[in-house]
């Protein structure tokens, strides 16, 4: 029995030591998280001899009298399409030199090289507020007045054949002047869908009777090159004056569409458009 009890306690004290052994010679490594590299970021860079694009003139777009610059809707898609970026003015229509001060703080935003636009009254507005302004390099008359220093547009027209429809303007309840819808589309817009025709009616703008009578200051056309495009058929500002102001302008180029009605940037907004774009690309820096 002492000597079973002697070989049980030394085989257990053998298992002792073989276990602390083995285990001692185990490495156990705790499990790592892999690292992840941040990506690069390279700036793209320009080739020395990529082309450098040229600047592109912005173009303003000023509206006249019983309108608003939803009437350049057309016209603006076009130009916006071909790259250029345009601001219509939304001018108050209370008076021409409110309508000039308003449009001088659009053109002030704008960085020059500007192609300055004017439809109808607004060749009276382009012609005050363009004066002196040194980031206006075109300007561009849509069936409009061009004004000399001094002149009202009472003098402009008393030597043309007066229009029916100069005895056709309604005063508001405020005094201001409209066309009824109906005679609005008949002589402001015959030649323009129907339906845009009388949305165009339901939404001119009412305009002071004073412009008609007020004298307009030096003009920028003396200054900068002008474009102009006469609408042939025009029964609110007659054709024969539109050519007289681009003919005393000396106009670069001068269109007149026939049959086109005031609302010729409605009506033939791809005209129109085509007009602007070539003052903008005679005047772009080179």
């Amino acid at each position: 029995m002492q000597v079973k009890t002697i070989l049980y306690c030394y085989l257990a004290l053998l298992t002792l030591i073989i276990t602390s052994t083995y285990a001692h010679s185990i490495q156990i490594t705790p499990p790592t998280t892999p690292t992840t590299s941040p990506p690069t970021i390279t700036s793209p860079t320009t080739s020395p001899t990529q082309p450098v694009t040229k600047k592109m003139p912005n173009i303003l777009l000023v509206h006249g009298a019983i309108a608003d610059g939803s009437s350049w809707g057309d016209v603006i898609t076009l130009l916006q399409t071909a790259g250029y970026n345009v601001t219509a003015v939304q001018q108050p229509l209370t008076s021409l030199p409110d309508d000039i001060a308003k449009t001088k703080v659009a053109l002030e935003t704008l960085p020059g090289p500007v192609v300055i636009v004017g439809h109808s009254f607004g060749g009276y507005v382009i012609s005050n507020a363009a004066y002196n302004a040194a980031n206006v390099a075109a300007l561009v008359f849509v069936a409009a007045f061009g004004p000399d220093e001094g002149e009202t547009a009472i003098d402009l027209g008393k030597n043309f054949t007066a229009l029916p429809s100069n005895k056709l303007f309604i005063p508001d309840s405020a005094g201001r002047i409209i066309l009824s819808q109906p005679n609005f589309v008949k002589y402001f817009a015959p030649d323009v869908d129907k339906k845009k025709a009388k949305v165009m009616a339901a939404v001119q703008g009412p305009s002071d009777q004073g412009r008609f009578a007020w004298k307009s200051g030096p003009p920028a056309w003396k200054q900068k090159p002008s474009w102009h495009v006469v609408a042939g058929n025009d029964q609110i500002i007659q054709p024969e004056l539109e050519m007289f102001c681009a003919q005393r302008m000396k106009s670069k180029k001068t269109v007149k569409v026939p049959g086109a009605s005031h609302a010729v940037m409605v009506s033939h907004p791809k005209v129109v458009a085509a007009m602007i774009v070539e003052a903008a690309k005679a005047v772009a820096p080179k």
